[in-house]
């Protein structure tokens, strides 16, 4: 039996030790503010997170495991690990992972259109060879490009090669203004409706023109663009073309001289009348041609290069726009991808302009920061908040931040009121229990009323807010069976005790104030004593066969054995121990 008795007391300790050891296990996150990993190969590497993380029950996101390679040199990514500290908060931080390469990957070159690639690689360096296919070359004139990586994927002149552009030859270019005369109107009614009418026949003044100077055969002559304005009573109109085939400049020149100073202006006239505003038909009249150019130029959306092919027309690469004469560079914070182009894309938010202005890169994400805002990015400080790719700022006074990497201002919480906590001192927040208070902000826990005191709400903000408890009279009024107790305190609960004459139930702690496992364990020491018990009384019985006739049984007035049954707080100030059950013993006279 009594092995019984020592396996229960083994039990015991084993539970208090086991408890022990895992109320003070911790969780810790080692958390770098910024991970550079190298690779070597194209296949690149796998990263178990679980490497920065100590002693904790982790979460990952994206993932535990991370795979870097070629395509994440140019792309930090972005990672969250959370893990409960011993208070069973959750404790977060955020870092960036960059892959750095330790060799030339041509993989990272940026693809180049119209044109041939060829690569040699020598003892680890990398040449890449780029020659443009037939009708196409460089913005720069050249028709071969190389760029050359000698280690650690840094490539010169630049990572980013220009593409190839279609050329063309220039053509016999003439411009000139013709000056209408509205009839006694304002032109500012007539203007669209004029307008519209040259659009719709600029192939019949074409034509009017091819046969006003066909004794010269300049070549066929074909309108690009016209544009008017208009000014009191006249409207000026410019005209942009160019002659067709292989004539020579000289009859070209003479065919607009003569248009110029010819008295009949009817070529440059295909209408008589226009409907100008309120109805009103205005005749229409030349009244001047001038301000006459021509030449060999390039058309209006190409610009003038010189080649080892000769001068030759090319349009404006990517990076770059036309302004109808020459092309210009994309200011900072646009760019343009397309070649050919007479204006330029705006970047998206958090991003600006790469150097070549061909595209635009992602600045230091929400919650990170650096000099440059561009690379070697780091996550705001806990208790602070993003502003912008170079820039955090603390918290309002008060405030707080529950991890690292805030990107927004709304990130930053409140701290618990009076009277409430939270585990790490923020919102959301409890209020504080029974018979507790809490007189600051932004706490972790509330403070306890003396053990004879209690409060009436939970939510309490002062010590004064604890009252004494009521002291019952621990008489024979207040606690039958008993002659003379005394007042004790458990829970801020107060109760009788007995003194004298009474067994131990009487002192029996509230019921539901212990836990699960040790009642259980209480009653496996029960099972042992009752046992024990049970053996004694089997050897008295058989020492005692020859005493089987007893007194009969009399009345007496001894004192009954008391048991005391424990009450749940009612709310009154004072709560005695519990009803009282009398069992009558009488012995046999």
């Amino acid at each position: 039996m009594n092995f019984i008795l020592y396996f229960t007391l083994a039990v015991i300790f084993l539970y208090i030790g086991s408890s022990y050891a895992s109320g003070n296990k911790v969780s810790n996150i080692q958390c770098p503010s910024i991970l550079t990993i190298p690779i070597n190969t194209l296949h690149g590497r796998t990263v178990n997170l679980d490497d920065f993380v100590l002693n904790g029950n982790a979460s990952f996101i994206p993932s535990r495991v991370v795979r870097l390679n070629v395509s994440t040199v140019n792309k930090p990514l972005q990672v969250k690990i959370s893990a409960p500290n011993e208070n069973g908060t959750l404790i977060t931080c955020t870092f960036l992972i960059y892959t750095s390469a330790e060799v030339c990957f041509k993989e990272t070159l940026s693809d180049v259109s119209n044109a041939v690639q060829q690569c040699s690689e020598n003892s680890g360096s990398i040449s890449c060879f780029y020659t443009c296919q037939n009708g196409y070359v460089f913005y720069g004139g050249d028709i071969r490009r190389t760029t050359n990586c000698s280690g650690m994927n840094v490539w010169t002149p630049s990572p980013y090669p220009e593409s190839c552009l279609k050329y063309e030859k220039q053509v016999y270019f003439a411009k000139f203004d013709v000056t209408y005369n509205i009839g006694g109107t304002l032109t500012a009614g007539c203007l669209d409706t004029f307008n519209k009418l040259l659009s719709e026949s600029n192939v019949t003044i074409s034509n009017k023109i091819d046969v006003f100077c066909s004794i010269l055969s300049p070549g066929k002559f074909t309108i690009d663009s016209l544009f008017s304005t208009s000014l009191n009573f006249k409207i000026t109109t410019t005209f942009r073309g160019r002659f067709l085939g292989s004539s020579s400049d000289k009859s070209r020149e003479t065919c607009i001289a003569l248009l110029e100073g010819s008295s009949d202006k009817s070529t440059v006239l295909p209408v008589s009348s226009v409907q100008c505003s309120d109805n009103i038909q205005a005749t229409v009249t030349v009244d001047t041609i001038r301000n006459t150019e021509v030449g060999n130029r390039c058309s209006y959306h190409t610009v003038l290069v010189t080649t080892i092919l000769g001068d030759l027309c090319v349009p404006c690469p990517a990076g770059q726009y036309s302004n109808g004469s020459m092309c210009m560079s994309c200011k900072n914070g646009f760019y343009q991808d397309e070649a050919d182009q007479n204006n330029c894309k705006r970047c998206e938010q958090n991003t600006v302009s790469r150097v070549d202005r061909k595209a635009c890169i992602f600045m230091c994400p929400p919650g990170f920061t650096s000099t440059d805002g561009l690379t070697d990015c780091k996550p705001c400080e806990r208790n602070s908040f993003w502003i912008n790719a170079t820039r955090c700022e603390n918290c309002p006074d008060g405030f707080g931040t529950r991890e690292n990497g805030v990107p927004d201002i709304d990130g930053c919480k409140a701290p618990c009121q009076q009277g409430h906590y939270s585990l790490d001192g923020l919102t959301p927040c409890k209020l504080c229990p029974l018979h507790h208070f809490q007189y600051l902000k932004g706490q972790t826990s509330c403070q306890e009323c003396k053990f004879n005191e209690r409060t009436y709400e939970t939510g309490r903000i002062s010590s004064s807010e604890c009252v004494p408890i009521d002291i019952p009279d621990c008489n024979g009024t207040t606690l039958f069976g008993c002659k003379k107790g005394q007042a004790e305190f458990q829970n801020h609960i107060a109760f009788c005790v007995c003194l004298e004459d009474q067994i131990s139930s009487s002192t029996t702690t509230p019921q539901g104030q212990e836990k699960t496992t040790l009642i259980t364990l209480i009653a496996l020491l029960c099972i042992s004593f009752v046992l024990n018990v049970i053996l004694i009384f089997r050897i008295c019985r058989l020492s005692s066969k020859h005493h089987k006739k007893e007194k009969s049984a009399e009345d007496t007035n001894k004192t009954p054995n008391v048991e005391y049954d424990y009450v749940e707080d009612t709310g009154s100030t004072y709560q005695e121990l519990g009803h009282v059950h009398t069992h009558h013993n009488y012995n046999n006279a």
